[in-house]
């Protein structure tokens, strides 16, 4: 723990972080989906060809061209738009009682994880993120664990360091 990040038994009113996903962060989702897009449309296209290199029935290739339009014009709907949605519509707000998180697209998530649940705080990072500069939070709970994706690594680091403090995590919970 930081010895200037104070804590709420000192007396001094906790500051309440809050903030939105960095535009970088629509980037990596777009890579990462074109990625596993690409791999389901070569399947795809792979059984369409299959289906007419060995004849398969008619009604067969006519499902599996079908599919594989679906899958196009889904790819294309969920790169261009839902991708800039999703980045956008991602909000977290770390008080030191709470942390709320809101994201969704069609359907919205409002998760609300009282400071007194939080059993660890993890930073992950994988390649697409490291290109971009960016880390994803982990906060994990008895119930399960919750993401803050894609922040600024920096930022990342004060904003994981501040949940512990808040959290009363011990140094070797915080990974």
């Amino acid at each position: 723990m930081s010895e200037t990040t104070p804590t709420p038994e000192e007396g001094v009113t906790p500051q309440r972080i809050s903030g939105t996903l960095p535009i970088e962060a629509r980037s990596v989702f777009r890579l990462s989906s074109a990625i596993f897009y690409l791999i389901g449309l070569l399947v795809t296209g792979a059984l369409v060809a299959a289906a007419y290199w060995f004849d398969w029935s008619t009604w067969i290739q006519i499902g599996l061209i079908v599919l594989l339009v679906i899958d196009v014009v889904y790819s294309l709907i969920d790169l261009i738009w839902f991708q800039k949605w999703k980045q956008e519509r991602f909000t977290y707000d770390v008080k030191p009682l709470e942390i709320r998180l809101h994201h969704g697209i069609i359907t919205t998530h409002d998760v609300l994880i009282p400071m007194t649940k939080v059993q660890y705080v993890h930073a992950q990072q994988g390649p697409l993120l490291r290109k971009y500069g960016l880390q994803t939070i982990t906060i994990g709970t008895a119930a399960g664990s919750h993401d803050i994706y894609a922040i600024e690594e920096s930022f990342a680091k004060s904003l994981r360091e501040q949940i512990a403090v808040y959290a009363r995590i011990e140094e070797e919970d915080v990974i």
